[in-house]
């Protein structure tokens, strides 16, 4: 069994960067483009995590984990918000919660990885 992690983000070249570190380290990965995408995906796929980009097309990251979290199938998933927003702007867009975090772009992939790892114990 591996750990699936939903990745959301309106940038190829991260959905890229992110799906060969994460494959490489034994994670399953999907990727959506925008948060419309992202809600559908979640709840058909449920993940045990979204990294997710703060602003996309169609609607921003942290306005479709906050229709995740309306679901009791998909509120107890965390998600991890990358962003490229200047920090204090971009936490006022984030949900309060134990289950979220903020990480800004570009990424630092040790603290990427320590953060999954905060909710994903290892298998």
């Amino acid at each position: 069994m591996s750990y699936r992690i939903l990745l959301a983000d309106d940038s190829p070249g991260i959905i890229d960067a992110l799906t060969d570190i994460l494959e490489a380290r034994g994670y399953e990965i999907a990727s959506v483009g925008d948060g419309l995408k992202l809600i559908e995906k979640a709840k058909e796929w449920l993940p045990h995590l979204i990294i997710a980009d703060l602003m996309m097309p169609g609607a921003y990251g942290s306005t479709a984990c906050k229709a995740l979290q309306q679901d009791s199938r998909t509120a107890h998933i965390p998600v991890i918000f990358l962003t490229a927003v200047e920090e204090q702007a971009a936490k006022r867009l984030v949900p309060e919660s134990l289950k979220a975090r903020l990480l800004t772009k570009p990424m630092d992939v040790s603290q990427l990885l320590s953060t999954i790892s905060e909710f994903l114990p290892p298998l």
